[in-house]
């Protein structure tokens, strides 16, 4: 990917595209929300981090501790295991398959998702298979990132994915460019000139007019209303919300 392409992309798209200096990635966000509900009554929401290095649970109306508290990823033999602590008490977070198990303090309970039309529950993997987290984070961002995304910095400019691996750019509601897009990751890599980070989310485009091979970037934050991608060539940050 060339600089200098890059720099005809931000003239084109009238300056959306201007970037913030070679700083520093942001901080892991997370793939969502998703509700559970446990045999004890209470309730939960998980909301992972993007790098699967990370969990925070926010507790419903009933619940077995107040607020949120995030849990850091542990070695486990017995499905995926979080642990943490919260207002004095030890939390334990082991997931395998769709179901969880939940100790807070000395009260430990199984929780399962609760149904959502609009996400699939999440799946942490065989409790056989080991410590390791099994769940595709690249098949969930695929399919999670299918829709319209309005630009913050410039409300003109949109970009929407599309099922099949199609990318449209919008400015001022008219098409700018389109072409394609595709996720990988260091466990599922494509060749790229930079070295690829562990459990991170790698989104290529290539786009109409560009004269580049591709465009690469990093995912910072997918959530249903916003998205982050981190410009692998300079480090810039690309911030949309949701279009409905």
């Amino acid at each position: 990917m060339k600089n200098l392409t890059w720099v005809l992309v931000l003239i084109l798209i009238g300056g959306y595209w201007l970037m913030q200096g070679a700083g520093s990635a942001p901080a892991a966000e997370d793939l969502g929300a998703y509700p559970y509900a446990c045999e004890n009554g209470a309730e939960f929401t998980m909301s992972p981090s993007s790098d699967m290095r990370s969990i925070t649970l926010t507790a419903g109306s009933q619940g077995m501790f107040t607020g949120s508290v995030t849990l850091n990823q542990a070695t486990s033999t017995a499905g995926a295991r979080y642990e943490g602590s919260t207002a004095g008490n030890t939390v334990v977070f082991i997931g395998a398959g769709e179901g969880v198990q939940l100790t807070v303090g000395s009260e430990t309970t199984t929780c399962n998702p609760k149904p959502n039309p609009d996400s699939p529950p999440w799946n942490w993997g065989d409790a056989g298979e080991g410590g390791g987290v099994k769940q595709d984070v690249g098949l969930i961002v695929s399919e999670s990132i299918v829709g319209k995304w309005q630009s913050v910095d410039d409300a003109k400019f949109a970009r929407e994915f599309k099922d099949g691996g199609v990318a449209v750019d919008t400015y001022e509601g008219k098409n700018v460019t389109n072409g394609t897009w595709r996720v990988f990751t260091k466990e599922n890599p494509i060749t790229v000139a930079f070295p690829l980070e562990a459990n991170a989310v790698y989104i290529q485009m290539t786009m109409q007019g560009t004269q580049a091979d591709a465009l690469n970037f990093k995912l910072g934050k997918l959530t249903p209303e916003e998205l982050e991608l981190v410009y692998m060539d300079r480090g810039g940050v690309l911030r949309f919300k949701s279009v409905q």
